[in-house]
């Protein structure tokens, strides 16, 4: 027996299903859409435990706490909170009130008018109690994918907090060989060649009295100043992708505090 419960307004499915029902669906997503109505391209399934479920490892289902899925619609966080509002809208069902009722079939007995209250208060309880249950449903959906949230801003965090130091230093490292390129063109036209290094014949003409050669010799300034301010726009460029990168971070981190803190204040 396989529960699943519709996130969206906690409505619960029981079905007499196995694994093997599901597999022979094709998908995980098509069996879900088929049962409860929600789209395939819309739907991330989480087992009790937070286990995201997909068709690739639906068979963690077979080894689950329990045999519930947590189905929830992504379609609804593509559009304007109002417009969900509007969409998850639940009308109460209202009876006439109970004069109109006993009214209409005239003449009516007081046992008539204690059946007929009877009657619509058993109506509401019913309401009452398949809405409680629906939203002790949502609340739990709710806490899945709390922690859900939870261990993946932890682990995109502590990635980047591996990737950001070296970036870091790395960045600094490339800052500081450009701001000091025109320095080390300078100091490579005072640096001389051993002459161990130089070709046989130019090492002649330095014994006959040439100018020893220098490293600058040997260097393009002009060539390796387009090249710097080449190595300079790609060096700005991934300065403001890393600090857009932290930024981003930051809103990750401080957005799942929100949700954190919303959540534990309203349940």
């Amino acid at each position: 027996m396989i529960q699943i419960c519709r996130a969206e307004d906690g409505e619960s499915f029981q079905l007499n299903a196995t694994l093997r029902d599901i597999e022979g669906r094709g998908s995980l997503e098509h069996f879900l859409h088929q049962e409860i109505g929600v789209d395939q391209d819309a739907i991330l399934a989480y087992l009790s435990d937070g286990t995201r479920l997909r068709t690739d490892n639906v068979r963690e289902l077979v080894g689950a706490q329990d045999q519930t899925i947590y189905v929830f619609n992504k379609h609804y966080l593509d559009i304007e909170f109002p417009e969900v509002l509007r969409e998850l809208r639940v009308e109460p069902p209202l009876q006439l009130p109970i004069e109109e009722a006993l009214s209409a079939t005239p003449p009516y007995k007081p046992s008539h008018l204690a059946a007929q209250y009877l009657r619509d208060a058993h109506v509401y309880l019913d309401y009452v109690t398949h809405t409680l249950a629906t939203l002790h449903r949502q609340h739990e959906a709710i806490r899945i994918t709390c922690s859900s949230l939870d261990f993946n801003t932890l682990d995109i965090t502590d990635v980047f907090d591996g990737i950001a130091v070296t970036a870091a230093r790395d960045l600094a490292r490339q800052a500081s060989l450009l701001t000091f390129v025109d320095a080390d063109l300078d100091i490579i036209n005072r640096v001389e060649v051993h002459v161990e290094f130089l070709s046989p014949t130019m090492r002649k003409a330095i014994e006959g009295g040439e100018k020893p050669r220098m490293l600058g010799t040997y260097v393009a300034r002009d060539r390796m100043k387009l090249v710097a301010d080449g190595c300079s726009r790609i060096h700005n460029n991934l300065r403001i992708q890393f600090s857009e990168s932290e930024k981003a971070v930051r809103r990750l981190t401080a957005g799942a505090e929100v949700v954190r803190s919303t959540v534990t204040n309203d349940h």
